[in-house]
């Protein structure tokens, strides 16, 4: 591990987190991507959904409301990181990509291609395979499914969210599936993730005055805002002949870990 991160060419470096509601790349790679920032790296969140249903039975905000506020609390929370470039909000149905129809989810498997292409980024962040969550699940195969259409594939690392704290034993990685990369967080990246966090506050406090609605619990917050992030790298990642640039990307992963 290195503590900071250091980027060969980190002015030139770009990474690009798909996350899949407001509060999840806070939660799975906050701390890292505070660092990345940090060293320079161009880092952007692209949101898959509008995260409007967490709170289902709130007085003061209807889905759309919900949807607003989580948007500008995602805002909040990558100021508090240092990441500058404006997020990509998607805008899908929170809950429902684990349910789409095979010409939606198409048509997002495509969008999430293009801005792959668009932001050209040397890594690529995305919920683990098996996170337990629908969307997240979801996600993790629309990204996956995404980059494998690109003739040059950047690096591709999976956070975990709710594996290690709700996963099943058949939900953590297999044997062979992935290599583990383990980053170390700076005392101010720590700091950094956990006011990135807080500033989402329809997800940390009762704002939305919904008993039944999420709220992170002291325990998980606890979890989730560790000396250390974790991360899984799929084995293989890409066919072997992808060449220099995929070789310029290995070589920004080891430099994380």
């Amino acid at each position: 591990m290195t503590d900071p991160i250091a980027l060969p060419g980190a002015g030139a470096a770009a990474v690009l987190v798909f996350a899949p509601h407001p509060d999840d790349d806070a939660i799975g790679c906050g701390g890292t991507l505070a660092m990345l920032a940090g060293e320079g790296a161009r880092c952007t969140v692209a949101y898959m959904t509008d995260g409007s249903r967490s709170h289902p039975h709130s007085p003061r905000f209807t889905p759309a409301q919900l949807a607003r506020l989580r948007e500008a609390e995602a805002r909040s929370a990558l100021r508090a990181l240092g990441v500058e470039a404006s997020p990509i909000f998607m805008r899908l149905t929170d809950g429902s990509l684990g349910a789409m129809e095979p010409d939606a989810r198409e048509r997002v498997v495509r969008r999430t291609a293009e801005i792959v292409a668009a932001i050209d980024p040397v890594a690529v962040f995305a919920p683990w395979r098996r996170d337990v969550h629908d969307d997240h699940v979801a996600t993790s195969a629309i990204v996956e499914e995404a980059l494998a259409r690109l003739l040059v594939r950047p690096a591709l690392l999976l956070y975990p969210v709710w594996q290690p704290l709700r996963g099943r034993p058949d939900d953590a990685p297999r044997r062979g599936e992935v290599r583990v990369a383990r980053i170390r967080l700076s005392n101010d990246a720590r700091r950094k993730k956990q006011r990135a966090i807080a500033a989402h506050r329809s997800q940390t406090s009762d704002v939305a005055e919904d008993p039944g609605g999420f709220q992170i619990s002291r325990a998980q917050l606890e979890a989730w805002t560790g000396p250390v992030e974790i991360f899984y790298r799929p084995v293989p990642n890409a066919p072997a002949d992808a060449g220099a640039r995929l070789r310029r990307a290995w070589r920004f992963v080891r430099s994380l870990a």
